[in-house]
């Protein structure tokens, strides 16, 4: 299981970007889409909502962060390297 940081809203806003305590860790949520252990289609999933979000709403639309915290915490890094190839080159196989 992987996890992502996420800024505690109960941190002080005055401290050090070295202190641990200000950042809880977590992973992605329960999706009911995908019930079953293997997380390969949510990951694939994700990667899609999230790239599918930053074209419809813009690069600056924070909720599309969302997809993207869950797409770096559930997918293996060299599968998100070769999707990003892919999407370069334009033979990405989803729909985006």
């Amino acid at each position: 299981m992987q996890f992502f940081m996420s800024k505690n809203k109960n941190s002080d806003k005055s401290s050090d970007s070295s202190n641990m305590s200000a950042y809880k860790l977590e992973t992605a949520p329960f999706d009911p889409r995908f019930p079953n252990q293997n997380v390969t289609r949510y990951c694939y999933q994700s990667y899609i909502d999230f790239h599918r979000c930053q074209k419809k709403r813009g690069e600056d639309f924070a909720p599309c962060n969302y997809f993207q915290k869950v797409y770096k915490s559930m997918c293996p890094n060299a599968w998100v390297e070769k999707w990003d190839e892919q999407r370069d080159n334009g033979t990405f196989p989803g729909r985006i």
